[in-house]
């Protein structure tokens, strides 16, 4: 296996020589491991780095909101 022509950045992260699937991966098994990874997924309740990412600022505009409005009802903000 020639893993001379991947791209890192830190040797430590190169695949190594024996690793199944970085010499000639198959497009069919990709897309079956991506569906498999979506299912269970939806099974047990895990979120995309986005959906976090959307539910986070989502709460941050509810805090900000939230305090705007305790320092309005507290005369005023400061």
């Amino acid at each position: 296996m020639d893993n001379s022509n991947i791209t890192t950045r830190n040797p430590i992260h190169r695949p190594c020589p024996d690793m199944a699937g970085c010499s000639d991966p198959k497009p069919e098994l990709t897309q079956k491991s991506l569906e498999t990874v979506r299912q269970l997924r939806e099974k047990f309740g895990f979120k995309t780095t986005k959906q976090r990412a959307k539910e986070h600022s989502q709460y941050l505009k509810q805090l900000a909101v939230f305090q705007y409005n305790r320092d309005m009802m507290a005369g005023g903000a400061k």
